[in-house]
């Protein structure tokens, strides 16, 4: 078990100076009543962040309802600014659910806002529902959809928030329509949720389904869809398809030391496993970070609502494993990790980071400590304040945004010159990719950034 000095929260946390000096890590940056705090909450719980999303949702909403923001290239003509995607594409959930990761906030937490003085939460909590509702409001009729397995992510940033937060049934039904349209991809024949129709690179074409059943670790995420709805609407059916799913990729897709392949092909005929794969990392048998980080967070989850062991131990090795790459790091802030654990340095140069694996593994590091209790617990909180140390020091975009009130009450962010909160994610740079992108920021790095601090806030650490 992975374990280092334990850390303590408190509400200093909230205030913590970005200007400080960046720590190397393992040093300490601040000492209060013994114990370390690190600079991650600095940048957790600034004006920065609320600001960068403020000014996106605003500038960007002309786009709606076709396009949602993706990717912030670091470099070219578009350095700085968001680059968006068809609404259709996976990603199309998250931005939104920044914008309610921050209601949130507003509402339950607002000790965690850091608002200029003269900015009237009342008014601000109004006008961030307005923008919610805005940028959510394209997704419920996604909720229909048969042609995709990212359902979750689609629809569970937003819409579940609406309906916890505001009471708005309409979210809620959408998340249960949204689950079923999830399950209608479930082969019993597999015993999983089929992931992807069609994969296409320079070195295959997949589009066969007959004789194709594309599964990701990327799905284990999706099936806090299928639980959560089951549970709402008191479908057995959903919980038990989620269930399946989660054995048959423990089965074919975590490999005997805890590492994971990206996709496996089934045979949809019998189930047999045709081959492993991978379509986003460095090659078939590296470990692709994030998909590690894909596989923490949804096992952790899925153990939080079935309570089987099985998955508390796949959780906690799976953990176990992602910690050990990070600690055999020798480059400047190991625990941003490498987009692949198994990248080799070229030219002298460390492969790009993924901001992204980083905040989604420590997301469930987080889950991990609720659910372990005592000092393996701990050891879980540890690394996750260690992760989103790290992160802040090492990809905390330089260019800080403000907001402020406008005569007529409106309130408006003084834009910037990089437009994510995060720097140095990484969405593809396999070799074969027919579109690699890399060292940029990533809508989801952001969201799982910020639902990290909410986490947190919820937990009551903060």
């Amino acid at each position: 078990m992975y374990s280092h000095t334990s850390h303590a929260l408190d509400s200093s946390l909230l205030t913590e100076s970005l200007t400080e000096p960046t720590t190397q890590p393992g040093t300490s940056s601040k000492v209060s009543n013994g114990t370390r705090i690190g600079l991650t909450f600095g940048g957790l719980y600034t004006e920065n962040c609320l600001a960068k999303i403020w000014d996106v949702a605003s500038r960007y909403i002309t786009k709606l309802p076709g396009e949602y923001p993706e990717t912030v290239p670091s470099d070219g003509e578009q350095k700085g600014q968001y680059s968006t995607r068809e609404a259709r594409f996976w990603t199309c959930g998250f931005f939104p659910g920044s914008l309610y990761s921050l209601l949130e906030r507003s509402s339950r937490f607002p000790k965690a806002l850091s608002l200029p003085a003269h900015v009237d939460t009342f008014q601000l909590h109004d006008q961030l529902l307005m923008l919610c509702r805005e940028w959510s409001a394209p997704l419920h009729f996604m909720a229909t959809r048969r042609d995709t397995h990212d359902l979750g992510f689609i629809v569970l940033p937003s819409l579940r928030m609406d309906w916890e937060l505001t009471g708005n049934r309409k979210s809620l039904e959408a998340v249960v329509t949204a689950a079923n349209s999830l399950a209608s991809r479930f082969d019993e024949r597999v015993g999983a949720v089929r992931s992807w129709d069609k994969m296409h690179s320079k070195r295959y074409d997949i589009d066969d389904r007959e004789n194709n059943f594309l599964v990701i670790i990327d799905s284990m995420c999706n099936m806090d869809l299928l639980f959560y709805a089951g549970y709402h609407s008191r479908n057995q059916k959903l919980i038990d398809i989620a269930t399946a799913h989660a054995h048959t990729v423990l089965r074919t897709i975590v490999r005997e030391d805890f590492s994971t392949f990206h996709v496996c092909n089934f045979n949809p005929r019998n189930g047999e496993v045709q081959y492993q794969q991978t379509h986003q990392g460095y090659s078939d048998n590296s470990t692709w970070s994030r998909g590690q980080a894909w596989a923490i967070l949804g096992f952790a989850q899925t153990y939080a609502w079935t309570k089987d062991p099985i998955f508390l131990h796949a959780a906690t090795k799976l953990s176990d494993y992602f910690l050990k790459r990070l600690s055999e790091s020798s480059h400047c802030h190991p625990y941003v990790p490498l987009w692949d654990f198994d990248a080799p340095v070229e030219g002298g140069q460390v492969p790009p980071r993924d901001t992204s694996a980083a905040m989604i593994a420590a997301n469930g590091f987080l889950i991990m400590h609720q659910m372990l209790h005592g000092r393996d617990g701990t050891a879980y909180l540890d690394a996750a304040i260690r992760i989103a140390e790290d992160v802040v020091a090492h990809s905390l975009a330089p260019e800080q945004a403000t907001i402020h009130i406008e005569g007529d009450g409106r309130i408006v962010a003084h834009r910037t010159g990089f437009d994510s909160i995060l720097m140095n994610a990484t969405a593809n740079k396999n070799k074969y990719a027919l579109m690699p992108y890399w060292d940029h920021g990533l809508v989801y790095a952001d969201y799982y950034f910020l639902e990290f601090g909410n986490r947190l806030l919820r937990m009551g650490l903060v």
